[in-house]
């Protein structure tokens, strides 16, 4: 195909968009919608994805965590068996000395995230839903926030069990606000609990859909949280942060560390493990997984709007092909072989459904840009999204433009030439 029969295949396709506004834009909507998703979503899985990435890596090459489960399983109420966060042993505080004797660990520490219960949280007249994490002072280590009033608690006052709160910036000003928040008191359930600082969480995505949190000691929490819990206990949402002496003994540490803990479960050697090693490898892993089933649905949904277009592809082309009956004959008489006139249709379907892509890639920039912009989800367009986007709606006009062009270029010329 010549440089000249591509150009006019061009040139006829973007005079049918002008000359046919609402048959071809309609054609070329399905596509751009198509598009619109791929580059949307993939925008937002990347930003998202960037966020994790830095909520991980803030913790430390050297961290990783020891669960139950590795999640909370939702129960119909039609299994024969309870789920597995009830069957599974409880943890105990007292492992953490058992942790901290290991040689590749340098410390370890427990916690407890009772967010899942999302407790009611009194100040004056002021009430909010929070979630409460009862935390050891190393938590500080390995969390990107800030303090930026006040202090966090101290090792006595985490040792003795005392009632002192941290909370974060957007507690502080719907308990307290325009009054500060260090010094006051708040009630967690029918506990009080002095508020000693004000965490600020960090510029992340993960941090800031954590909503109203608020850190307690471990042992305050053990001692005063959930003690009228009828189904759920403190023990219940406990984990245990390790720290290994250094990144590269990470494997060492999660080995010893898995031995003591089968043995601290009494598991024999054909037993397996009633719980979970978290390290950063493994979340990543986990998350993934997530984020190939969110790509699978990107396809699904980009595959529908593509397919929407591609069929107004064949009804345009069917069309044009129609329109055209007369001009193919006379080409055809003067020279022009099947191989000319199925190139020149299909130049001028993959025109189409490319001009779609294009529309359908500035309006996604568009998109993700208010997203990045007006909420706390980031939305970073990758550069293959672009090339993949743009890629298959030119495809599209290929493979939906085929059938109309085989049927232009086997038109006979002396049928065509007497077409009316």
């Amino acid at each position: 195909m010549t440089g000249r029969a591509f150009r006019e295949g061009v040139t006829i396709a973007l005079q049918a968009l002008r000359q046919s506004k609402i048959r071809t834009g309609l054609t070329i909507l399905g596509v751009a919608i198509g598009v619109v998703v791929v580059v949307v979503m993939a925008a937002v899985i990347q930003g998202v994805n960037s966020s994790f990435d830095e909520a991980i890596e803030a913790a430390g090459p050297n961290i990783f965590y020891i669960t139950r489960t590795s999640g909370i399983e939702l129960n119909t109420g039609l299994e024969e068996e309870e789920p597995s966060f009830f069957r599974v042993p409880l943890f105990h505080s007292s492992y953490v000395r058992e942790l901290r004797r290991l040689g590749a660990v340098e410390n370890a520490y427990p916690f407890s995230d009772l967010s899942f219960m999302g407790m009611n949280i009194h100040a004056g007249s002021n009430d909010i839903r929070g979630n409460v994490i009862a935390v050891t002072p190393e938590f500080m280590e390995i969390d990107a926030g800030d303090i930026v009033e006040g202090r966090f608690f101290t090792r006595p006052e985490e040792e003795a069990g005392r009632p002192v709160a941290v909370i974060d910036s957007s507690a502080a000003r719907d308990l307290f606000a325009p009054a500060g928040a260090v010094g006051k008191t708040l009630r967690i359930g029918d506990q009080a609990f002095k508020v000693v600082g004000v965490y600020k969480e960090p510029a992340n995505l993960f941090a800031q859909l954590g909503g109203h949190r608020v850190f307690v000691p471990f042992r305050a929490g053990e001692k005063h949280l959930m003690k009228n819990a009828r189904f759920i206990t403190f023990e219940h949402l406990m984990g245990f942060v390790v720290k290994a002496k250094s990144a590269a003994g990470l494997i060492n540490a999660v080995d010893q560390v898995t031995a003591r803990m089968r043995s601290l479960r009494g598991l024999g050697p054909a037993d397996e493990n009633n719980f979970e090693v978290l390290t950063r490898d493994s979340i990543n892993d986990q998350w993934n997984q997530l984020t190939a089933a969110l790509f699978a649905v990107m396809f699904a949904l980009s595959s529908a709007g593509l397919m929407v277009g591609g069929i107004g592809v064949i009804a345009v082309m069917i069309v044009s092909v129609t329109e055209r009956t007369r001009e193919i004959g006379i080409r055809k008489s003067l020279g022009a072989t099947r191989r000319d006139i199925l190139w020149q249709f299909l130049v001028e379907a993959t025109t189409l459904t490319t001009v779609g892509g294009a529309f359908g890639l500035a309006a996604g920039g568009l998109i993700s840009w208010a997203v990045s912009s007006f909420t706390p989800v980031p939305a970073v367009i990758p550069i293959w999204s672009v090339f993949v986007a743009l890629t298959a709606a030119a495809f599209t006009g290929i493979v939906f433009g085929l059938f109309p062009a085989v049927r232009a270029s086997r038109l006979d010329p002396v049928t065509a030439l007497g077409y009316e």
